[in-house]
C-alpha cells in the first residue's frame, strides 16, 4: 500500500498495490498496512441448492427442498483479469467522478465459491474493494503469484536454494494472512530448469501445508502452465506431465484448450489413482474465447465440463463489460446509457449459465440489503442525499439477489412474466441502487436462504410506488418444514393483500405504527426506522410468531410480487428500497396485538 496523488482527489488517497518485486515480499512485514483492519470477516453461507431451469420462480408445492453439502458438487471459481486490474478498484474508500461510476461490478456471487483477484504483476494482492464484496457474500478470495518468461530470473532467485524458498513461503503466508484472504493461485508460466523442477514441486507443498497450518480453509491451486519436464508444455488435462504439482496442492487449474477426449483423459487419471479428488480439477473457460467457444456461449462448454462432473474456472468474466466499450465510445453514449447496457448484457451472460449452477445464500440474522451494486450517481442514506458525487467503491456493495435478472431482451418482449427486476440508479434507500419491479406475474425469487424459524422473526421493508391505488408490493416467505417435506407461503403486504384459500398459505398482519414502536420500547433494533414512512419511503413491519410451529421449521426462500389493480398503466411499478429480517423477541410477544401466528396444521 502507498500514497499516491490523484486527479479524483485533492487529497492524498490511500491504495492497494500489488507487490512487484522479490525484495518487497520479503519486507512485507515490516508494513504498514493499516487497511487490514477494515477487511471483513468471512460471512456464512447456506448448503447449496441446485434451482434448474425454473430458477426464477418461487413455488410452494409441497415436496423436498433438496440441499447438498457444498464440497460434494463441482465448485466454480471465478478469476477475475479485468484489464490488468487495480483500477477504480484499488482506492480504498472508493474514488468519485461522473466517468467512474459505471465501470465493472460483479454481483452474482450466490454461484461462486472462489474468487481469484488477478494480474501480471509479480504478487497480486485482492483489493479491499474486492475482498470486502466478496466475504459479505460468504465467498473465498485468492491472490496471485505469477512468474511469465519475461521475468523468470524471478523464479530462479525464488528456487535458489532449500532456505530461500522457504522464506519465500513464510512471507506468502504473511501476506495471505495480514491482508485476509484464502491462499494462492500459482501461474508459472514459464521453462525451467529439470534439476529445480523437484525444488518447484516442494515449494507447491510447503506453500499448501503452510497455508494450512496458519490460514483456517485456506487452498493454494496451480495453473497448469510447465511440466514434470521444466518445459513450457500446456497440456489441457490432467496427466503424468503435471500431476506432480496436482497432487502437492489443493487442485488444478486446467488451460482453456482441452477437448472432450482431453476431459475422458482426465476422468480417467480420477478415476485410477486419485477418486476422491474429482472436484479439485477446476476446467478452465476463458470468456474471452480462447480455446473454447465462449462470450455469450460459454454456457457450452460449462455444461460439457459439468457433464463429467469436474470443477469449473470461469476466466475474465469482465468481457460482459469490456466487449461494449469501443461501442460505446464509438456512439458516444452517456454514462447512464453505458450502465444500462452493461447491467443487460451482464443478466443475459449469467442467466445462461445460471440453470447449471448451484446457489447458496445468506443464514445469518440479522440480515439486511439495500440492493446497492457499490457505485451510482449519488450516495443516500435513509433516502436522504448525502452527497450529489457520483462514485464507484464495490465494498459498499449489498447482499445481492440469488438469481440474475432475466432481461426482457432475452425474449424479446418487455412484458415476458420472466422479466421481474431491475437495478435501479435513479433512485435509492442506502447506497446508490435499488431493484425495480414492473411485471406483476407469479411470485418471483429474491434471496434462496436458511435462516431459522426456532424463535420469531421481525420482517420489515421499504419501498415506494408509481401508484399507490393501483399497485402493490409484496415480500413472499417460503417456510419449510424438512421432516414432513411441507412448506407454507407467508404473504406480506398491505392489509387487505389477496392470498388464496389454500392451506398451506397465509397473510401477515402489517404492525401499526404504534405496533411498529412497541417493537423499540420492547429493544427491537433494526437498520430500517421504526416508523411508516421516512423520506418518501414507506416502511412495513411484521412480526411472525413461532409459538405454534414444531420445531426445525426454516425459512428457505425469499421473493417478491407485484399486484397491480385492473385500472393500473403498463408503466406502473415499485421500487423495492431494502429488506430486514431478524430475530424476535418471543418472551414479549403477547404484547404484539398484530403478531402473525404461523401454523403448519396439515394432519400427519
Amino acid at each position: 500500500m502507498e500514497e499516491e496523488k490523484t486527479d479524483c482527489d485533492s487529497a492524498h488517497a490511500q491504495m492497494c498495490q500489488p507487490i512487484l518485486t522479490l525484495q518487497a515480499l520479503l519486507d512485507f512485514d515490516q508494513g504498514p498496512h493499516p487497511w487490514k483492519n477494515l477487511v471483513e470477516p468471512i460471512a456464512p453461507r447456506s448448503r447449496s441448492r441446485h434451482l434448474g431451469d425454473r430458477y426464477q420462480v418461487l413455488e410452494f408445492a409441497d415436496g423436498p427442498v433438496t440441499q447438498v453439502a457444498n464440497e460434494s458438487r463441482p465448485q466454480v471459481l471465478l478469476c477475475h483479469d479485468f484489464k490488468g486490474n487495480y483500477l477504480n478498484d484499488r482506492y480504498i474508500n472508493g474514488v468519485q467522478g461522473e466517468e467512474r461510476w459505471v465501470d465493472y461490478r460483479f454481483y452474482n456471487w450466490a454461484a461462486i465459491d472462489i474468487f481469484c483477484y488477478f494480474s501480471h504483476h509479480f504478487v497480486t494482492v485482492p483489493t479491499l474493494q474486492w475482498l470486502n464484496c466478496a466475504h459479505r457474500n460468504g465467498v473465498k478470495v485468492i491472490g496471485t503469484l505469477i512468474v511469465e518468461h519475461k521475468n523468470v530470473q524471478l523464479l530462479r532467485d525464488i528456487l535458489q536454494s532449500e532456505e530461500f524458498m522457504r522464506r519465500v513461503v513464510e512471507a506468502l503466508v504473511t501476506v495471505s494472512k495480514v491482508c485476509q484472504f484464502h491462499g494462492w493461485l500459482l501461474n508459472v508460466e514459464c521453462g525451467l530448469e529439470t534439476g529445480k523442477v523437484g525444488l518447484l514441486r516442494d515449494f507447491v507443498q510447503l506453500l499448501t501445508e503452510r497455508c494450512h497450518a496458519e490460514i483456517p480453509g485456506s487452498l493454494v491451486i496451480w495453473y497448469d502452465a510447465i511440466a514434470k519436464t521444466g518445459r513450457l508444455e500446456w497440456q489441457n488435462e490432467l496427466n503424468s506431465a503435471n500431476d506432480a504439482f496436482f497432487l502437492a496442492c489443493d487442485g488444478i487449474f486446467l488451460n482453456y484448450a482441452w477437448d472432450r477426449q482431453k476431459l475422458e483423459r482426465t476422468e480417467s487419471y480420477i478415476r485410477n489413482y486419485c477418486p476422491d479428488r474429482r472436484l479439485d480439477v477446476y476446467v478452465g473457460i476463458d470468456v474471452f474465447g480462447r480455446s473454447q467457444k465462449a462470450q455469450m456461449d460459454t454456457h457450452a462448454p460449462l455444461e460439457q465440463v459439468l457433464s463429467f462432473p469436474f470443477s469449473v474456472a470461469l476466466f475474465a468474466p469482465g468481457w460482459t463489460f469490456e466487449s461494449l466499450e469501443e461501442s460505446s465510445r464509438r456512439d458516444r453514449l452517456e454514462p447512464d446509457d453505458r450502465n444500462v447496457l452493461f447491467l443487460q448484457m451482464n443478466d443475459r451472460f449469467w442467466n445462461r449459465l445460471w440453470r447449471h449452477l448451484y446457489v447458496r445464500g445468506p443464514v445469518q440474522l440479522p440480515f439486511y440489503s439495500s440492493f446497492c451494486l457499490g457505485s451510482g450517481k449519488f450516495y443516500n442514506r435513509l433516502g436522504r442525499t448525502q452527497s450529489a458525487e457520483c462514485w464507484f467503491n464495490l465494498a459498499k456493495q449489498h447482499f445481492q439477489p440469488t438469481i440474475p435478472y432475466t432481461p426482457p431482451l432475452e425474449y424479446g418482449t418487455r412484458n415476458d412474466p420472466l422479466a421481474h427486476w431491475t437495478h435501479h440508479f435513479d433512485g435509492a434507500l442506502d447506497g446508490g441502487s435499488c431493484l425495480k419491479l414492473r411485471n406483476d406475474a407469479r411470485d418471483k425469487r429474491l434471496f434462496a436462504c436458511d435462516f431459522p424459524c426456532d424463535d420469531d422473526l421481525i420482517v420489515c421493508y421499504a419501498h415506494r410506488r408509481s401508484n399507490p391505488t393501483a399497485i402493490d408490493l409484496g415480500l413472499v416467505l417460503k417456510a419449510y418444514c424438512g421432516r414432513r417435506h411441507e412448506c407454507l407461503r407467508i404473504v406480506c403486504a398491505n392489509a387487505d393483500c389477496h392470498v388464496g384459500e389454500r392451506s398451506n398459505e397465509v397473510r401477515a398482519l402489517p404492525l401499526d405504527k404504534e405496533q411498529s414502536l412497541q417493537l423499540l420500547k420492547l429493544g427491537a433494533t433494526s437498520q430500517l426506522p421504526l416508523t411508516d414512512t421516512v423520506n418518501g419511503w414507506d416502511i412495513r413491519y411484521y412480526y411472525l410468531s413461532a409459538e405454534r410451529l414444531p420445531v426445525g421449521i426454516r425459512i428457505v426462500d425469499i421473493g417478491i410480487k407485484l399486484h397491480k389493480e385492473p385500472d393500473a398503466h403498463e408503466n406502473d411499478h415499485a421500487l423495492l428500497g431494502a429488506i430486514h429480517l431478524q430475530a424476535g423477541i418471543p418472551a414479549h410477544r403477547d404484547r404484539l396485538l398484530q403478531r402473525t401466528v404461523l401454523v403448519f396444521d396439515r394432519p400427519e
